[in-house]
């Protein structure tokens, strides 16, 4: 595949890994009723519950691309991850 067209298909990737993430987030901050911290304002989904939540966002990336995109998806999953 021509690299800047798999750059491109890796940039849309990345969008719909941060999308879904952020859905699965909110949505687990409105159900665990997750209130502002007061020093920072920011409301954070506890570290086991995220965890989880940025498996099913990869998940949900990798069924939407085909089987034999899945290595370049793995290889990206590290900086994805780290950047979430």
């Amino acid at each position: 595949m021509d690299p800047v067209i798999e750059e491109l298909f890796l940039g849309l990737a990345h969008a719909l890994f941060v999308n879904r993430l952020h859905v699965l987030r909110l949505t687990e901050v409105v159900r665990l009723g997750i209130k502002p911290d007061p020093h920072d304002q920011n409301m954070e989904v506890p570290k086991d519950i995220d965890g989880e939540l940025i498996q099913q966002a990869f998940a949900y990336v990798a069924r939407h691309f085909p089987p034999t995109f899945g290595g370049k998806l793995e290889s990206a999953k590290a900086r994805w991850i780290r950047l979430a």
